[in-house]
């Protein structure tokens, strides 16, 4: 049975008999990821609780009247996703409670004693909606790790793929796809080629490829990593290698990701800045052209925003940025991409859109921002207009802002209106 999260973040329990440890544990847990996170210290307490109610379990192996037996029992029916905690590693233990159903064993070390545990809760908010691939001709093998991959990160979706022509096109059905395990001998397209395809499209950050291969040929892991793979594992491997080779990817991946946040993000809005702007939007420009699909601009200006400023303190001027950020963002698809282009201005991209349908989303973000009433720290009332030029003409992609920049021009001759480059 596959588990599937239940909300958009986590329900945690941890059952753990030390409570300095458990209550230090919940508190950072819901400091830096803000999910719900009972503690359960005793059996008694279990009793009273419906497990399946949670979406992770986190939990010590030995309490009072609770060891690896009760777990087997009790928790791993339940099919909640367990990470088991122990403070005295076993090897033989270890082995016996890898052969359960269980997500992650994790030893307690003193020093930083909640790192791993954390980093495990990160990884696995971070891939909820990032599937992973595996492309494989082997059905034993795709089965193999499927049900690895299931087990080990449950709330991710697992796509499937037998060869690299079938993965190049779930690639391009479902952009979100984040991490890649590929096979390197398959028909059609093998694994060496299916890596050079992607990496004509996708960075080493954006897209992390695992080679796997039971070829013994000497040089085959240094040409795949050269040729644009993040790691490659020699089969047979041992589970736990792979997830833990999984696990360090995604976790550099995460680290990437917070430093392009730090570059590319505007922090008074958090939506996109006019660096990242132009770093994305000529590539799409290219792949819009390659795919004949349409893209249109929207050059965004707030009306009179020195007299708000001027009238009301910057503060104020703050806050209509930041709900006029909201109100973009809320009206377009996830794929577009909104920016504060400088100041009170801001861009919208919308890709695969004719024009036509352009206008609608510029009317309606127009109307709701005429229609708003914004009440600042000092209580004042303040109502604000948008102009919008629209363009969808250019042949690159500063030709086109700078046809969608000449609407807006003609839009501020009257203010709150959308005007569109016919």
């Amino acid at each position: 049975m596959d588990y599937i999260l239940k909300r958009y973040g986590m329900k945690i329990l941890i059952i753990e008999d030390d409570k300095f440890y458990a209550k230090n544990l919940k508190k950072d847990i819901e400091k830096q990821f803000n999910f719900d996170v009972e503690n359960a210290y005793s059996v008694e307490t279990l009793q009273n609780l419906n497990l399946e109610d949670y979406d992770l379990i986190i939990s010590d192996i030995f309490m009072e009247n609770y060891d690896e037996k009760y777990i087997q029992e009790h928790i791993i029916p339940t099919k909640v996703p367990l990470i088991l905690i122990t403070g005295m590693p076993d090897k033989v233990l270890k082995e016996k409670l890898s052969k359960l159903n269980i997500l992650d064993f994790i030893v307690k070390i003193e020093s930083n004693q909640f790192t791993h545990i954390m980093n495990k809760i990160q990884i696995l908010e971070y891939l909820k909606d990032k599937p992973i691939l595996v492309v494989d001709d082997s059905k034993t093998a795709l089965l193999i790790n499927i049900k690895l991959l299931k087990k080990c990160y449950p709330f991710t979706e697992i796509i499937t793929a037998k060869d690299g022509v079938e993965a190049m096109e779930k690639i391009k059905k479902h952009p979100k796809i984040k991490l890649i395990l590929t096979d390197y001998e398959m028909p059609h397209m093998d694994g060496m080629q299916l890596i050079k395809n992607i990496r004509k499209t996708y960075d080493i950050d954006e897209k992390i490829i695992i080679a796997l291969s039971s070829v013994s040929e000497k040089h085959i892991s240094s040409t795949l990593l050269k040729i644009g793979a993040n790691d490659f594992l020699h089969k047979p491997f041992v589970e736990e290698e792979l997830m833990c080779r999984i696990d360090n990817n995604i976790k550099n991946a995460i680290l990437i990701d917070e430093i392009k946040d730090m570059i590319f993000k505007d922090p008074l809005t958090n939506i996109y800045n006019r660096r990242y702007f132009f770093e994305v939007s000529n590539k799409l420009f290219l792949t819009a052209l390659r795919d004949k699909k349409d893209i249109s601009i929207l050059m965004c200006d707030i009306d009179h925003f020195k007299n708000i400023n001027d009238t009301y303190g910057h503060n104020t001027g703050d806050i209509v940025i930041q709900k006029t950020a909201k109100i973009l963002e809320k009206n377009v698809r996830k794929n577009d991409i909104v920016c504060r282009y400088g100041g009170e201005e801001f861009v919208i991209l919308l890709y695969d859109c004719p024009i036509k349908f352009a206008n609608l989303i510029g009317e309606k973000i127009r109307k709701e921002i005429e229609s708003l009433e914004i009440i600042d720290d000092e209580e004042n009332k303040i109502n604000y207009t948008i102009s919008i030029g629209i363009s969808n003409k250019g042949h690159n992609i500063e030709e086109l802002i700078k046809n969608a920049d000449n609407m807006l021009y003609k839009a501020k001759e009257t203010r709150n209106r959308v005007v569109i480059d016919k």
